[in-house]
């Protein structure tokens, strides 16, 4: 099986320039947990939901709110995304992915076309998941 059999094509991104505050409610709306950081069409990074949970400061909240974590002000995404991108190609084997996923501990890995670093898709941890389930329902275990 292909990662292109199993990945998802509408891949929602955000630019660097973007505040880690539309981050958290893209996210949060989209329920998901990855985050692909494009630049002209290209993948330039990537922020997860523990990259926002580690940016948090300990601060009293707007108009004396209590104290609590809060995504600091003005802070872009560029400045917390992870650069170094660990990426598949759609004509990568899902085995293939899967061992990057695992080797490397990440929970997603953006899919690109070969050779270039534009994205055509993602494919998570869930989508693996989804994949066991299914292969496990078949064989009836």
């Amino acid at each position: 099986m292909l990662v292109k059999d199993l990945m998802r094509a509408h891949v929602i991104t955000i630019a660097p320039d973007a505040g880690l505050d539309r981050a958290l409610v893209m996210m949060r709306t989209q329920r998901i947990r990855h985050l692909p950081v494009v630049e002209n069409g290209e993948v330039v990074g990537i922020i997860t939901d523990r990259d926002l949970r580690f940016s948090m400061l300990e601060m009293e909240g707007p108009q004396n709110a209590p104290k609590g974590l809060y995504l600091p002000a003005l802070t872009k995404v560029r400045a917390v995304m992870k650069t170094n991108v660990l990426t598949v190609a759609a004509e990568d084997s899902v085995q293939h992915a899967a061992k990057i996923m695992t080797e490397n501990k990440v929970g997603g890995l953006p899919v690109v076309e070969k050779g270039t670093r534009k994205l055509t898709g993602i494919i998570t941890e869930s989508d693996m998941l989804r994949l066991l389930s299914k292969i496990l329902t078949e064989k009836n275990i």
